[in-house]
């Protein structure tokens, strides 16, 4: 994901995100986001979504809801963080489950390709390919 696309979620999102500038000894958010752009939409949401949760948790508990790595694998958006309510956690499985509809290089829809890397993409950007 573009830097500017990163820096825009973990700006907007600090509650979230506070581990992504952290030592890779204790999260694997030090790598950043990494999937493709065509996902923003989904992590946008998802991420509006939890930081809503994790505000309407005891101000001192918030610190322990944080994103731990976001990344892409087997075709579908991978979302863990270090603890979770059932609620943050049926929010990921929802954000999870249209990125296997999602292209993850463009955003529109798309489907998962099981020849070789497994990846959803659209028809045009399996076509460059």
């Amino acid at each position: 994901m573009r830097e500017e696309l990163d820096k825009k979620l973990t700006k907007t999102f600090p509650y979230l995100y506070a581990d992504r500038y952290t030592d890779m000894r204790s999260t694997a958010m030090c790598w950043g986001f990494e999937c493709g752009e065509g996902w923003f939409k989904i992590i946008w949401n998802l991420s509006k979504d939890l930081e809503a949760e994790i505000k309407k948790q005891p101000k001192e508990k918030r610190e322990w809801y944080k994103a731990s790595q976001v990344k892409e694998k087997f075709g579908g958006l991978r979302f863990y963080m270090n603890s979770s309510t059932e609620k943050m956690e049926k929010l990921i499985d929802k954000a999870e489950r249209k990125s296997y509809k999602t292209c993850e290089t463009c955003g529109k829809p798309g489907k998962r390709n099981d020849g070789g890397w497994i990846v959803t993409l659209c028809d045009r950007c399996e076509e460059k390919k």
